[in-house]
């Protein structure tokens, strides 16, 4: 025992004396797809697929690819442009803070022997205006005031406190359908009635939301990691994954990593996931819960682990596990060195559980190629594709650097999610609650993993790119086909379609049970084409100013069709109150109130087997839309 606090305690020490900052980089900074383009190049190993990275780690990686002579000089200077940028977004390192830069325009800076201390804030403005089809106008307005206040204690403990006021209108019509960004925790309010509620998209006012993303980060040696607080995470080589995305909603989680060896690492996050009062968007069912309806439905916790090993001769892999399981004390999923797929066998089998692996490699005379593989459930290895009940997501995809601009990425990526991936059917025992509950992978409302409804398929090309000058480009090109096979509503598959299990017993010809074998192509019913240009350009002023300007294009064809529906019925009992004529023994008679049970059979759910019964005609819809935005002093 006293062996094991000496080491502690020098741990401790060494972490204090050498460390710096452990702030989360955002997703969406620049220095991510630098990285990427550093790794491809070679120029740098490659990296950890959990993201996001800490401040430390990025600016060691920004370091060594500064000094290698595979840069051109004007990369060399978006790179000086970037660590300059986190200096006056997180305060310089202590000692490091002369009298004249303590504070400047937007910011205030300080720095003492405890450590660094940083307050600024951002003013952003986007909007989006565009006309489709049959006279369908669309604008969307997003507006937010944002203040921050982060600083290092003891060069040991990061921390973080970001604030957000969100003025919205939002119209679903200028996103893609599972794209749509939805800027507040818990629910929208309008000031201008009475604080009504957002319940339904589109809807015409204006709207306050609140969101809040408060972190608390530390690092011994980047050996041993640990952050708890709010930040967008992305697990995974694609553009976006299938365990958590970097679309999906922010929710607070701890986090645990360790890299005992440079070829080697383990994390582990346990976190809970949120609700967005919504109630319907376009009039599909929003998976979340409206204020006035709250049963705790969606009230679950996700846990989450991954190992990695390599890169050996630049190949790397991963293999992951999570659950979405209902908020609870639950040791099982708290252990980090639990497999919850056997948790939650030994629980009931109440819970969610997904596991996936995928790998990556790297050449710096080809690219990076990847690909990833995700189960659900595995029912039949004989037909892997075919059987309905293999619940499985896939995906492939390449990254390339290009010779021109700075730091210039072309991406190219194909997703499949099947049918019922990551949803989960409702626990009507109530084992752990009051009320029916589902486990579906979704926190506030939108997808944990890929943003693809179930039974999808996307291709993606994206390109990216940085000019001297402060110009930034970003373009990308996307191909989302969905099929309707297993659809029990007509507006397709979902989050919300749940597979039947208790119908699978027999495999009879181009049956499982009573499940249609999967056929994709043959059922599609809707396909979206989706091109997106960018430009950004910064301003070097006193009051540090981006302007966007946007151009989005969507085609959308589409067609009716009639699912074949199967109910499913459960025997239900109700008390009724009858009258009856009771004889006495006088030879009279009385009427008298009896209770008695009277049997019906309800609806529980539907499903469909996977055969629809007509088709209607295709039908195209076109929408463009032009995006402006600017944002001062970040």
């Amino acid at each position: 025992m006293k062996r094991f606090v000496v080491v502690l305690l020098v741990a401790v020490t060494c972490s204090v004396l050498f460390a710096t900052q452990f702030h989360s980089v955002p997703l969406d900074n620049e220095a991510y797809r630098i990285i990427e383009v550093g790794e491809i190049r070679g120029i740098i190993e490659a990296q950890s697929d959990v993201k996001p990275y800490n401040l430390n780690t990025v600016r060691r990686l920004l370091g060594i690819m500064k000094d290698s002579e595979l840069l051109s000089s004007s990369e060399k200077v978006c790179i000086d442009e970037i660590l300059a940028s986190f200096d006056s977004q997180y305060g310089l390192e202590d000692g490091s803070v002369s009298q004249k830069d303590k504070s400047s325009i937007g910011f205030f800076r300080s720095s003492s022997g405890f450590g660094t201390t940083a307050l600024g804030g951002n003013v952003s403005s986007v909007q989006i205006a565009g006309l489709g089809d049959k006279g369908k106008k669309v604008f969307d307005s997003r507006n937010s005031l944002a203040a921050y206040i982060n600083g290092n204690l003891f060069n040991a403990v990061s921390y973080d406190l970001n604030f957000k006021l969100n003025l919205d209108r939002i119209d679903p019509n200028a996103y893609l359908p599972t794209e749509l960004l939805f800027s507040t925790d818990g629910f929208y309010m309008d000031l201008f009635a009475n604080g009504d509620r957002l319940k339904s998209l589109p809807d015409g006012r204006i709207f306050l939301g609140i969101e809040a993303f408060p972190e608390i980060s530390t690092s011994i040696r980047d050996v041993v990691s640990m952050r708890i607080g709010a930040v967008k995470r992305d697990w995974g080589p694609g553009v976006n994954n299938f365990a958590v995305a970097g679309s999906a909603r922010v929710f607070d989680g701890f986090e645990l990593s360790l890299t005992p060896a440079t070829w080697f690492s383990y994390s582990v996050m346990t976190a809970s996931l949120g609700q967005a009062s919504l109630d319907s968007v376009n009039g599909i069912e929003w998976p979340s819960e409206s204020m006035d309806k709250k049963t705790g439905k969606y009230s679950n916790n996700i846990s989450m682990h991954r190992v990695e090993i390599g890169p050996f001769y630049g190949v790397k892999f991963g293999v992951w596990e999570s659950v979405v399981w209902r908020k609870r004390f639950e040791l099982s999923y708290l252990n980090p060195l639990a497999i919850y797929m056997f948790s939650q066998n030994s629980l009931g089998d109440y819970d969610n559980v997904i596991a996936g692996l995928d790998f990556s490699y790297t050449n710096p005379r080809i690219g990076e190629l990847y690909g990833a593989f995700s189960f659900d459930e595995l029912y039949s290895f004989s037909k892997p594709f075919s059987c309905a009940r293999n619940i499985i997501a896939l995906q492939a995809g390449a990254k390339f650097s290009l010779p021109f601009g700075n730091f210039s990425e072309l991406r190219t990526q194909v997703t499949y999610v099947s049918a019922f991936f990551g949803t989960h059917y409702e626990d009507k025992a109530k084992l752990f609650a009051d009320v029916p509950y589902t486990t579906a992978y979704v926190n506030k409302g939108q997808n944990i993993g890929y943003p693809l409804n179930p039974d999808s398929l996307e291709l993606l090309l994206a390109f990216d790119t940085t000019i001297d000058g402060g110009w930034k480009l970003s373009s990308a090109v996307k191909d989302q086909m969905r099929s309707a096979q297993y659809a029990t509503k007509k507006t397709g598959t979902d989050i919300l379609t749940f597979m039947n299990y208790g119908v699978f017993d027999v495999f009879d010809g181009e049956k499982w049970g009573q499940y249609y074998s999967r056929d994709f192509f043959g059922n599609i019913w809707n396909n979206i084409v989706d091109v997106e240009l960018k430009i950004e350009k910064s301003f070097p002023t006193r009051i540090p100013m981006s302007v966007i300007v946007g151009l989005n294009g969507m085609i959308e064809t589409s067609r009716a069709f009639e699912p074949e529906i199967v109910s499913v019925y459960e025997r239900r009992w109700d008390t009724e109150e009858r009258t009856v004529s009771v004889k006495n023994d006088d030879g009279t008679c009385t009427s008298e109130k009896v209770y008695v049970q009277v049997p019906h059979d309800v609806v529980v759910y539907e499903y469909n087997p996977g055969r629809i019964l007509s088709w209607g005609d295709w039908a195209t819809d076109f929408t463009l839309n032009l995006k402006v935005g600017v944002k001062l002093a970040y």
